[in-house]
């Protein structure tokens, strides 16, 4: 499962939104996600994929869209696989 798939289906048990609306341009905010939804995302994304995301990336607009956040996971993730094989 890629970080869109797990992102997708994390939200879809979290909320009752249309499959379809979850877009790689849907913004965070027209989720309307709670901080605890966040913080079950943030906990899933370090289980499955070892990604630490911190708060201030969404509160600061870092990460503003679901594709965003996917890019962060698929990118951080990448760069701790290489840190491992170096």
């Amino acid at each position: 499962m890629n970080a869109h798939e797990f992102l997708v289906s994390a939200i879809l048990e979290l909320k009752d939104i249309d499959e379809s609306r979850l877009t790689s341009s849907v913004t965070l905010e027209e989720l309307a996600l709670d901080s605890l939804d966040y913080v079950e995302i943030q906990v899933g994304i370090k289980k499955n994929f070892g990604v630490e995301v911190q708060p201030e990336l969404f509160s600061s607009g870092e990460i503003k869209t679901l594709g965003e956040l996917a890019a962060y996971i698929d990118k951080n993730q990448a760069d701790k696989a290489a840190a491992v094989e170096a």
